[in-house]
């Protein structure tokens, strides 16, 4: 992100811009003086003085050093998280858990087998059997010596991985960034391989799938050998290195494997569908979407089943994959943190609840290998202590009036769904100013929070199931002259939604998209929302409401409805903003007829829409909301939360940091592993009003400066400089990379594209 410090001594300002250079993120930092005008954004280098007018002292030599040894510590600790990530997917299980399944099933002996790796647990009875795990023991180790029990230590950071709880998860750079970064394609992969063996064997020794998978395998095999032993650490820098970059080279192999995997068992079988395929692969990365569940779910199978000498053996694996499961299936999980006001460690604990064959027909009971936990497990247990009274934060809720203390890891979990919402609207070319975060946040926040806890007060115990059980509707009306980015908005912010809730709350959740479009004569419009007997019709109700869960979706999900173009107020338009809202009042609530004050029939709201907070509605208009109009919207419960927010063009400096901020993420998205440092002189113009066309110009650009980092790379060189410049007179771009002093010349085509002035190959 590109952090503003603007200083009044001059007409500069510094911005902190991070370029992505690296493949497991953001890493190297430069500093940029950026000149503001009302046309341009020019970035420079910063100037050699201090604001004092002293000389800056070259320090290089000294900052060269330190440089080396924070790089070596930190490919050392690298190495040792790829390590560490590869032997919990692909080793033995530890035998101190493997040796628990051939004991009976019952849930004393579950209890004894946390208890036999030093967890204090306790036993559940009501409501209903449990096993609760003490979180103090699973920092400090309960009845074991962890001098002379090295088995047990093995199996017991085997179980802190699963919970969440190790202490190389403790910092989100740790291994759950390894394992996020590549070896959880590459895992996925070959549990996909290893579950269509297991039921297609005869397709999977087919000559053309042996030669797709084979040299992947194969390689892959070695590989990992190589990553686990301990030479791997302690040996040569540059082989080790090579391992890595191998290493990703699977992980980037993955798609075009998958794919053409796909393509060549539909054709050695008919019957096979795509999308049935796609969706079993999509189910085994779900299971497996962090590290805790990826080993939850090789405890919960409870085999050896990707031993690291049988990576790429079809009959090893699929031998392995004909064993038994596991017999404990975890069924729902809750996470009971210190009573609010206080924070007393020793009651914190996680209850687990075993599947109980008695309660097949209960709501919510999971079938065998369906469980998973929350993505962002981690941060809720390890912020999971309550604030004391003067410090935590209080909200009142839209179903109650009633404060309620939230858990510090739920809110620190509910910031970041928020700035990955922000991220990817970002990377999808649309910028938030902070006019509209400001607007936006709060809401944003509510409505994450009353998914994640999902109308249970904070002081009830938090389910850490994958789940996002909303209870706050959220509901905007977005209003503003044409080109300021209300439509645009509503288009990029349900991925960016559905984004969030992946990577935080539920992988397996959807975001669905439907659009009405408001602004068309009213008899039309009330017979497009018309209550009809049936579900079997394409009324706009039936959409939203088969939206939720479509065929092809494993769970109900989330539907974001625009309602696009709300007209204007003005009497005897047609349409008319008033009879809009009153049809939108009675329709979304289940009644027929003309608008009517007051309670509604007692059958209505089975035949309508209004209790559902998994509907979010966003309104785009552009002119404003009447009072009246805004009281007949807000008598439905999923209008109640609506707010009506003004949406302006970005300008000034907002403009100017935006063009900064999109070309570095567009250069993150594109750019090959590459360590080196990219410094970017922009001096373009970022005109006013409609921003689409400074995004199609900033992504043409980054085409052409992506062409001179691989260059650059190829040459071995580890810096890159690039100016670039916008001559008004001849319209002419010119990309300069001041490295070697080559440019490029560029010049707007009949469709505002960018082309080389002279012929151009790029490899």
């Amino acid at each position: 992100m590109l952090v503003n410090a603007p200083t009044a001594d001059r007409p500069t300002k510094r911005i902190k811009a991070t370029i992505a250079t690296v493949d497991a993120g953001i890493d190297a930092s430069a500093t940029y003086a950026v000149v503001s005008s009302a046309e341009t954004s020019r970035v420079s280098s910063p100037s050699t003085e201090t604001d004092d007018g002293a000389a800056i002292v070259d320090d290089a030599p000294l900052n060269a050093t330190v440089a080396t040894g924070v790089a070596t510590i930190h490919n050392q600790k690298q190495k040792i998280l790829i390590q560490t990530c590869l032997g919990l997917l692909t080793s033995a299980l530890p035998q101190t858990l493997v040796s628990f399944q051939s004991k009976s099933k019952d849930l004393s002996t579950f209890k004894e087998l946390w208890t036999a790796h030093g967890f204090r647990t306790s036993m559940v009875t009501s409501p209903k059997p449990a096993v609760s795990v003490y979180l103090e023991s699973c920092i400090n180790p309960s009845g074991i010596d962890v001098s002379k029990s090295s088995d047990v230590i093995e199996g017991r950071n085997y179980l802190l991985y699963l919970l969440g709880m190790h202490p190389n998860q403790k910092d989100e750079s740790d291994v759950e960034e390894t394992y996020q970064s590549g070896i959880k394609s590459v895992y996925c992969l070959l549990q996909f391989c290893k579950k269509l063996r297991s039921v297609r064997e005869s397709d999977m020794q087919d000559p053309r799938i042996v030669e797709i998978l084979k040299d992947w395998e194969t390689g892959l095999s070695t590989c990992t050998n190589a990553v686990a032993s301990p030479s791997f650490i302690d040996g040569n820098k540059a082989d080790a290195d090579i391992h890595v970059t191998n290493l990703r080279t699977f992980a980037s192999n993955v798609p075009e494997i998958l794919s053409n995997l796909i393509s060549t068992l539909m054709t050695i079988d008919h019957s096979l569908h795509k999308e049935q395929l796609i969706h079993e692969y999509d189910r085994i990365e779900y299971r497996n979407c962090t590290l805790a569940n990826a080993c939850l779910q090789r405890v919960m199978s409870c085999v050896n089943d990707v031993d690291p000498s049988s990576l790429g053996n079809a009959a090893a694996t699929a031998s392995n994959s004909k064993k038994k499961r596991g017999e404990w299936i975890f069924q729902r999980v809750y996470f009971k943190a210190s009573p609010p006001g206080k924070y007393l460690p020793k009651y914190e604990r996680i209850t687990i609840h075993l599947n109980d064959p008695s309660s097949e027909g209960e709501e919510g009971v999971l079938a065998s290998g369906q469980f998973i936990f929350l993505p962002s497990l981690t941060q809720v247990l390890r912020g999971a202590e309550m604030m004391s009274t003067s410090t935590s934060r209080e909200i009142t809720t839209s179903s109650s009036t009633s404060k309620k203390l939230i858990n510090a890891g739920v809110r620190s979990v509910v910031g970041k769904m928020v700035q990955t919402t922000w991220d990817t609207l970002l990377r999808h070319g649309y910028y938030v100013d902070e006019e509209r975060k400001k607007h936006l946040g709060p809401l944003l926040e509510e409505f994450y929070e009353s998914g994640l806890l999902g109308g249970r007060d904070a002081s009830m115990p938090i389910l850490l199931n994958a789940h996002f059980n909303p209870t706050y509707a959220l509901s905007l009306y977005l209003h503003g002259t044409a080109g300021a980015g209300k439509s645009s908005l509503v288009r990029n912010i349900f991925p960016a939604i559905n984004a969030s809730i992946a990577a935080y709350a539920d992988p397996e959740l959807l975001v669905r998209f439907v659009k009405q479009n408001l602004n068309k004569p009213f008899q039309t419009l009330r017979l497009e929302l018309d209550l009809r007997p049936n579900n079997n019709d394409y009324s706009v109700m039936s959409i939203i409401q088969g939206r939720r869960m479509t065929l092809t979706q494993s769970k109900p999900g989330l539907v974001l409805v625009a309602l696009e173009e709300m007209p204007s107020d003005v009497t005897g338009a047609d349409p008319n903003q008033s009879e809009v809202a009153k049809l939108l009042s009675m329709r979304f609530s289940g009644r027929k007829g003309e608008f009517k004050d007051g309670a509604a029939p007692r059958n209505s709201e089975k035949r309508g829409i209004s209790g559902d907070a998994t509907i979010i509605t966003v309104f785009t208009s552009n002119y404003d909301l009447e009072p009246h109009c805004l009281e007949a919207l807000q008598s439905l419960d999923m209008f109640k939360n609506l707010s009506v927010i003004k949406v302006a063009p970005v300008a000034g400096e907002d403009r100017e940091a935006f063009a900064l901020s999109y070309l570095k993420q567009r250069l993150h998205e594109s750019l090959t592993p590459w360590r080196g440092n990219i410094n970017i002189n922009l001096e373009v113009p970022c005109g006013n009003g409609d921003i689409r066309p400074l995004v199609r110009y900033l992504r043409l650009l980054s085409f052409y400066i992506h062409a001179m980092v691989l260059e650059q790379a190829a040459s071995g060189s580890t810096s890159l400089d690039v100016y670039v410049k916008f001559d008004h007179a001849t319209e002419v771009t010119t990309v300069t990379n001041l490295t070697n002093g080559k440019s490029t010349q560029l010049k707007p085509g009949s469709f505002q594209n960018l082309y080389p002035v002279k012929p151009l190959s790029l490899d």
